[in-house]
């Protein structure tokens, strides 16, 4: 999906590219520049030496951990937003590394509001791959709600305009249509949480829906069409098709459902995970 196709994306482009002047995304890993200056006294000195396969071990060490992946995300030589070159002790701080199940660990930063949050989040498998799951722009917006229970509410990776599953791979849940004014965003209420679908207009910021998890049917409930506030009136859509996790519920029924066909999980494949494979 294009981001010219969603217009309120592009202020977000603009105030972004200051902050990111100097990051070239399609730099390669083996043209990053290395560390030059001392790592925070937070990352523990000895780990500079480890190797990878003694990282990996690592990063279920409590005292260690976050150590271990920034160790792993060196030996990688990748440059995510959630490593920078040079880590403070302040930066090292709102590091945290979640194990999602046996496969996956996620590093990222983690959300002053909300801890289960994390932003800007790459994964690392069992075995020490760093695998980025998107660049530029992108990566500042992708958040990872960190579930409390998988088997309740599934672990979700989610842009504005996308959700997606994180469970053995990428699964693509729901996405918006093109050019609409409206972003998904993760929220809770008494404690459960759900997925949101906000308007901004005039400064203020309202939820037009929200679609919770079934876990029986392992699906998202909630509208596919239904109608904004006036103004600035219209309506939003959601790409029936190609939200294989949305149930339509309530708001207006689509003219025609596709079969619900669920695909099979796309396996993270070696290496950086190009945005395309899921954001397109």
């Amino acid at each position: 999906m294009q981001f010219h196709r969603h217009t309120w994306i592009l202020a977000v482009v603009v105030i972004g590219l200051p902050w990111c002047a100097g990051c070239d995304s399609e730099r390669s890993p083996a043209t990053q520049p290395s560390v030059t200056e001392p790592e925070s006294a937070l990352i523990v000195p000895d780990s500079h030496d480890w190797p990878r396969a003694e990282a990996a071990a690592r990063l279920d060490d409590e005292g260690l951990s976050v150590s271990a992946a920034v160790r792993l995300v060196r030996l990688a030589e990748q440059r995510p937003l959630c490593v920078p070159p040079r880590l403070t002790d302040e930066h090292v701080r709102r590091l945290r590394l979640v194990n999602l199940d046996d496969q996956y660990w996620a590093l990222g930063l983690a959300d002053k509001q909300d801890p289960r949050r994390l932003r800007a989040p790459i994964l690392l498998t069992a075995d020490g791959d760093v695998k980025p799951l998107a660049f530029g722009v992108a990566e500042e917006l992708l958040v990872l709600h960190v579930a409390d229970d998988p088997d309740i509410f599934p672990h979700l990776v989610a842009l504005p305009w996308k959700v997606a599953l994180l469970a053995d791979g990428l699964e693509p849940a729901m996405v918006l249509e093109p050019d609409q004014k409206v972003r998904f965003d993760l929220r809770r209420q008494r404690g459960f949480p759900y997925v949101a679908l906000l308007l901004n207009h005039d400064g203020q910021t309202s939820e037009v829906a929200r679609y919770t998890w079934d876990p029986y049917e392992l699906a998202f409930l909630g509208p596919a069409i239904d109608s904004l506030p006036d103004p600035p009136g219209g309506k939003f859509r959601i790409d029936v098709r190609a939200s294989a996790r949305l149930e339509p519920l309530g708001g207006e029924v689509p003219e025609t459902l596709p079969v619900k066909e669920l695909p099979e999980d796309e396996e993270l494949p070696d290496g950086p995970l190009p945005h395309e494979e899921w954001l397109s």
